[in-house]
């Protein structure tokens, strides 16, 4: 099934390109993008090609740092009605545990997981599919909207506990730390942003309780009729839990609310099993280590769970078509100017 996802995801594109030299609507062309998906919210786009746009987007300008430059044109705004419903909860954590439990009505493309704990609550965000050019651009994009957001309502010198990342340091990460503050961390398990309890419990201002249940009706409604919402949110659960925590059936479905054999029959019918997309998953996530960070193979391959250093060559293989030594070698062949 195509994922798509409404033109206002790339809010400000437009602008940050022609502000660092480029032409928009030649990097939209080469993207595969309609030139219209640039000057209207709601043109219906592939995440392929906004994946291949941010990518583009960053080679013509020279600008490593295009997704976190973008979010300073855009901001959470991007989300429309999820982001009503976040403004009517009564604390920071509620509107961070409303956006992760609806954003997949704004994109499958993507996924946010909010996990309270006794310190305050971790937020991960990932994309679905293999690495693919433009990934590190969108995950930075969404960390750096969403601390843009919630600096808005703590104040300009809030800044989170830790920000990790999954992919590798730039050479230069200086706007990292002006965007985050000085906790980043890179070659990380996940892509996540920690806030401390104090942020989590903080009051959210912006009370909009009528529109609230309005749109918590409709959203609902919808969510319902969604046949592939169980398969996105196991996923979802099994990207969270993988590296470093029980991810068999009966965990998933603790986490999920839900029996083991109920979960298997919902899956069963979206056309897919557990199995399946646990190794989906984990696949996935043996790719995007190899591609983006700097650990050791021995070390992805052990935290991934493979019983053996070839099970993990042969998965990476299934998926790309060459050994894991042969992607990481063609990665640097490609980025010779990154940090190893």
């Amino acid at each position: 099934m195509q994922s798509y996802l409404p033109s206002v995801v790339l809010t400000g594109a437009a602008a940050l390109l022609e502000a660092l030299g480029a032409r928009p609507e030649l990097v939209a062309t080469g993207a595969g993008l309609p030139e219209l998906a640039l000057r209207s919210a709601d043109v219906p786009i592939r995440c392929g090609q906004v994946l291949r746009f941010l990518s583009l987007a960053a080679e013509v300008t020279r600008c490593r740092n295009f997704g976190l430059r973008l979010a300073e044109y855009q901001g959470l705004a991007v989300l429309g009605p999820i982001l009503v419903m976040m403004h009517g909860t009564r604390t920071i954590g509620e509107a961070m545990e409303t956006l992760a439990e609806f954003y997949v009505l704004h994109t499958s493309m993507s996924s946010v997981r909010a996990v309270r704990d006794e310190q305050g609550m971790v937020l991960t965000y990932d994309l679905g599919n293999a690495s693919s050019p433009g990934e590190i651009q969108a995950i930075e994009l969404g960390l750096a909207n969403g601390t843009r957001y919630l600096r808005s309502i703590c104040g300009t010198a809030w800044r989170p506990v830790v920000v990790q990342f999954r992919h590798s340091a730039p050479a230069d990460w200086t706007m990292h730390k002006r965007t985050f503050g000085p906790s980043v961390y890179f070659d990380q398990d996940r892509n996540a942003i920690v806030l401390d309890r104090d942020t989590v419990m903080r009051p959210v201002t912006q009370l909009r309780r009528t529109a609230h249940r309005v749109l918590e009706a409709h959203l609902r409604t919808e969510r319902a009729q969604m046949g592939a919402l169980w398969v996105v949110r196991t996923q979802t659960i099994i990207r969270a839990l993988l590296p470093f925590a029980d991810s068999s059936l009966n965990a998933i479905a603790r986490a999920l609310a839900t029996s083991p054999r109920s979960l298997q029959r919902r899956l069963f019918e979206a056309g897919t099993t557990f199995d399946e997309l646990r190794e989906q998953v984990r696949q996935d996530l043996a790719v995007k280590h190899v591609q983006q960070s700097n650990l050791r193979l021995t070390e992805i391959s052990e935290m991934l769970g493979y019983s053996q250093q070839s099970a993990f060559s042969r998965a990476v293989k299934r998926v790309r078509g060459v050994t894991p030594r042969q992607l990481r070698a063609m990665r640097h062949e490609a980025e010779p100017g990154r940090t190893a």
